[in-house]
């Protein structure tokens, strides 16, 4: 039976990175763009996770390396948008920086490494274990501290203004896919899809609350500005 978790999460990754490039486009903040890149990815990944399915494409080598190179690499690209919103300071160039030069070889790499293709029988379930253990080691760079900065941001940023719930949901989207991804390394693949997912659709909900925050401040703002 086909699994459609993984398409009705490119379904809200898609959408929500139409809304995350309108925003960009109206505002113009560098994590905006960032976020808008890594959930295209993100959309990418889940659609050839739903195509990978035994009974549609299956575990096509290429695509399962596209797959792994852009899901670690999205989290890296995640993390750089959380440093450039929570910080003035270089820090959002520099780590941006580190996963340009950690992509650069990864994607090389991963997309001429021999792949295990007995492991993909299941599709695209095995995280990592198809690839071979020279391009395994850039995964961890990326989604590691991607995975912090991501996570740590948002709840940072809910400890400096508890008003901001929508930052728990974000650390949850965070936290969720990571988990999934640590349950298939382990050997358990039945929550893969489904938690990465999950955590797509709490992302995006606590962007669209973000957004209904924004909006409330701004015309609170207007209503202050036309009493003075």
């Amino acid at each position: 039976m086909v699994d459609y978790f993984p398409l009705v999460g490119s379904i809200i990754a898609a959408v929500f990175m139409v809304l995350l490039l309108i925003q960009y486009l109206k505002r113009r903040k560098m994590h905006q763009l960032l976020w808008t890149v890594a959930i295209g990815l993100w959309f990418i990944t889940m659609l050839l996770e739903f195509l990978s399915d035994p009974e549609l494409v299956g575990g096509n080598p290429t695509m399962y390396k596209v797959f792994y190179v852009f899901a670690a690499t999205l989290v890296g690209i995640m993390g750089a948008g959380s440093l450039y919103l929570l910080t003035h300071k270089p820090w959002g160039k520099y780590f941006l920086l580190y996963v340009i030069v950690v992509f650069i070889p990864f994607i090389a790499l991963g997309l001429t490494a021999s792949v295990d293709t007995a492991m993909l029988t299941e599709g695209f379930k095995t995280a990592g274990k198809a690839m071979p253990s020279h391009v395994r080691i850039f995964s961890p760079l990326l989604t590691v501290p991607g995975g912090i900065l991501l996570i740590g941001g948002a709840v940072y940023s809910f400890w400096l203004d508890r008003t901001k719930k929508y930052n728990l949901l974000i650390a949850l989207g965070g936290i969720f896919p990571l988990m999934g991804g640590s349950l298939a390394r382990a050997g358990n693949i039945t929550l893969f899809y489904a938690f990465d997912t999950i955590g797509a659709l709490l992302l995006f909900i606590g962007f669209l609350l973000s957004m209904e925050y924004i909006k409330r401040k701004e015309e609170k703002k207007e209503e202050d500005e036309t009493e003075d």
